[in-house]
């Protein structure tokens, strides 16, 4: 009897241990990570913390495609459980990532919340989203925060023809001075059906592309334009909440070109408020390749150079003047075909132009390296650009 009394006090105590023993075997994370919500490590996978209170939490992110080389359009997806640290935060670590800028949220409690420790963030398809770079190679180096940033200029612009104000994002480049007798090429980026005038900043990371190439001297300082076109926008509304209105009105966007009339508008307002020099060039990603192409032949002969990323675009967007076409596309981008196609037109209408097919799909992945190029390329056009 004493014996099987001395067997159940000997489990109590046992079990009352566990918690505190299963508490000491919790991990945790040296003193650095206690000071930032994501660490790139030097292998090149990333290390993400949060603290709060809360009973599961996941990272969700487009780093954790089995196939990197994705053709999704939405560049998200996958999610990984975090563990539970010592101090009650919650931690994992990726595998090593290739050199490229990615996106990410946590998912606490089964709800969505964006990294409060990150400002750096980029809106999706209604959401906001954390962007953490990994360096490493030439090209994800200009991805990352350059030495030297000019002054982004949120503004609008009313539209006599629609009868509406646009926002627009003007950026004035490292060193930029109204009252030195010096001009700057102009740079205008358009963004797809699915994009704001934010778009080509936070996940295009155009501003740091620039810099950092301007730094490398692999192109000259440039004034950079990048215009809200998504249809029916009102101030009132956040522009990049307007994927579905911007479906529905398709083909009407197509045919009327009232947002294309609105970039004339723009350019004149540009043209008129700041020192812009004769090189004009102009750009724009899927539908925004459309309505790049109509905004070039509303105005022939103003562009020097248009830039086509995984173009979404018609036999009837064939420049009519001698501006230089880029077209880059993806093999695995669900409008190759249609690029390819354009291509044939080019080359069927003696069109002076560069084809150039990359990996991967329609993605940002894609469109951030097609601008890279697209500057390198613009600055062999005009080399004598002044500094």
């Amino acid at each position: 009897m004493q014996n099987k009394r001395n067997n159940i006090i000997l489990f109590l105590c046992l079990a009352s241990a566990l918690p505190l023993m299963a508490r000491r075997q919790l991990p945790s994370l040296p003193s650095v990570y206690s000071e930032s919500s994501c660490v790139v490590e030097e292998d090149g996978s990333v290390t993400f913390r949060y603290c709060g209170p809360a009973k599961r939490v996941y990272v969700v992110g487009d780093f954790l495609y089995a196939d990197e080389d994705s053709t999704r359009y939405s560049d998200h997806g996958r999610k990984v459980r975090m563990q539970k640290l010592s101090n009650g935060c919650f931690y994992v670590t990726t595998r090593p990532m290739s050199p490229e800028t990615y996106t990410y949220c946590f998912r606490v409690n089964g709800k969505r919340k964006p990294d409060p420790l990150n400002s750096d963030t980029a809106w999706q398809k209604m959401h906001k989203w954390n962007v953490v770079n990994v360096g490493g190679t030439p090209q994800a180096d200009v991805y990352c925060q350059p030495e030297r940033m000019g002054q982004l200029i949120r503004s609008s612009w009313y539209s006599v023809n629609e009868k509406l104000r646009r926002r627009v994002n003007i950026y004035l480049p490292a060193g930029y001075d109204s009252t030195e007798n010096r001009t700057y090429p102009v740079l205008y980026l358009i963004h797809g059906i699915n994009g704001y005038e934010g778009s080509w900043i936070e996940r295009g990371r155009a501003i740091h592309i620039l810099e950092n190439m301007v730094a490398k001297g692999l192109c000259a300082p440039m004034i950079i334009v990048m215009p809200d076109v998504n249809e029916g926008v009102h101030e009132d509304r956040p522009s990049h909440h307007t994927l579905w209105n911007n479906i529905f009105n398709y083909p009407r966007l197509c045919h009327n070109h009232n947002i294309e009339k609105a970039m004339v508008e723009l350019i004149q307002k540009i043209d008129s408020t700041y020192p812009v020099s004769d090189k004009h060039y102009i750009a724009g990603l899927s539908d925004g390749a459309r309505i790049a192409a109509n905004t070039v032949n509303l105005l022939p002969g103003y562009f020097e150079a248009m830039g086509m990323f995984s173009p979404v675009v018609h036999k009837s967007q064939l420049p009519k003047d001698s501006t230089m076409v880029f077209v880059y596309t993806g093999k695995r981008d669900m409008f190759h075909p249609n690029a390819k196609r354009f291509n044939k037109r080019l080359e069927k209408n003696k069109t002076a132009h560069c084809y150039q097919e990359t990996i991967g799909g329609h993605t940002w992945r894609n469109w951030r390296m097609y601008l890279s190029d697209f500057l390198y390329q613009i600055a062999l056009i005009a080399p004598n650009v002044p500094e």
